[in-house]
């Protein structure tokens, strides 16, 4: 087994169980589970208890970050960046992931479970729509992490792969306790939205490992210099 295979096993694996993850979590939601409950007033007892207006007016403004229409403007100025250097298959990939797993899955989910939002006396924002998964963590865990997975491909440190790992989760995380602090998610549905967002991202990197080379060919045969990295 080649580098390239050992990487596309991982990445399958780390996916392969952020969806069994995901599917109890929604199932346990679906069926009211006592541990859903548990889980939820855990976090929310923990979180509700610190607050502070400066904190709220930051995490008023910061939880916008991780929206689904911030993340596509990020994603459409990566994609601008990506076919400038005509890497093509890459820039492609990156925006079709997004929009499958940040939008299309998301809605998709939402619309399935049909979550209603914890009670309207906790928001501090306005929020419309089901609570299961979390926008924000969704489209914010499938940005961050498909960004930073893409960056692991082209650095060759482990340290700067460590780097990169560890300030995607923290960037992720602090999405998704925005949602629960301003009162407008359980943890269980940033929880949902996580694991979501992950499993499309490692999948996704995954089977573009093994079709950028073809995908690279055929743009070539319609004339579109494609410079995509068809290394790992």
């Amino acid at each position: 087994m080649n580098k390239n295979q050992k990487t596309i096993t991982a990445l399958l694996a780390v996916g392969i169980v952020a969806l069994i993850l995901f599917l109890i979590d929604m199932v346990g939601i679906i069926k009211e589970s006592n541990w859903v409950a548990k889980f939820d007033l855990y976090w929310i007892h923990h979180i509700h208890t610190d607050f502070t207006s400066g904190k709220t007016a930051f995490i008023k403004f910061y939880t916008h970050l991780g929206s689904a229409e911030f993340v596509i403007v990020y994603t459409v100025i990566i994609a601008l960046i990506l076919f400038a250097f005509r890497k093509f298959v890459t820039g492609l990939w990156f925006g079709g992931t997004v929009l499958v797993g940040a939008i299309i899955v998301n809605y998709l989910l939402k619309h399935i479970v049909s979550r209603v939002r914890p009670a309207q006396g906790q928001w501090l924002v306005q929020e419309s729509g089901f609570s299961f998964p979390s926008g924000h963590a969704t489209a914010s865990a499938v940005f961050f992490s498909l960004a930073a997975l893409f960056l692991m491909l082209v650095v060759h440190k482990v340290y700067q792969r460590i780097v990169i790992g560890v300030v995607a989760f923290l960037l992720i995380l602090s999405i998704m306790y925005s949602r629960i602090y301003l009162g407008v998610h359980y943890p269980t549905d940033v929880l949902g939205g996580l694991l979501i967002g992950v499993a499309a991202s490692t999948i996704s990197v995954a089977v573009y490992l093994l079709v950028k080379a073809p995908l690279h060919q055929l743009l070539r045969k319609w004339r579109l210099n494609d410079k995509t990295n068809l290394g790992n």
